[in-house]
């Protein structure tokens, strides 16, 4: 059985592991502007001609891949959005606003061939992409124990 000093010395350490992860989880600005711009370009394929959107989707996840590869050189990590806690409600619900608008964008270029409007839709979801994204770091920082 460990001794109170063994527990808080385990505690203490448990606490500081925290902090350096939430110090490194601290994302610039350009990161979470990036995060939005990939899932607006998503949102506003409907109005592109059928080759384009796979040029487009193909971009996105080169960007996705990028992006992984610059947070692990950057942090030495990257950091799951799909993780336990408070932050999952934040990725789940940027998910359901991203459907959405995607659902949206679908129908208004398809079925109601106004095309722009899918721009439009793509613009929101890059708005909520980059806000999300935002959300999501100060709640996983404030998990670990940092005030964001």
């Amino acid at each position: 059985m460990p001794t109170s000093t063994e527990a808080a010395e385990a505690l203490a350490a448990m606490q500081a592991s925290q902090a350096r992860l939430a110090a490194a989880a601290n994302c610039p600005p350009e990161r979470h502007l990036i995060f939005g711009t990939l899932i607006g370009a998503l949102a506003a394929t409907p109005a592109l001609p059928t080759p384009y959107v796979f040029v487009v989707e193909a971009l996105v996840f080169i960007g996705i891949f990028l992006v992984v590869r610059w947070d692990r050189r950057r942090t030495g990590l990257f950091i799951n959005g799909y993780r336990a806690g408070k932050t999952l409600a934040v990725t789940f619900t940027t998910l359901a606003v991203f459907f959405a608008l995607y659902a949206a964008s679908v129908w208004l270029s398809f079925d109601r061939h106004l095309p722009l409007a899918s721009l439009a839709c793509g613009l929101v979801a890059a708005a909520v992409g980059y806000i999300s994204s935002v959300q999501w770091q100060r709640m996983f920082r404030r998990e670990m124990g940092l005030d964001a």
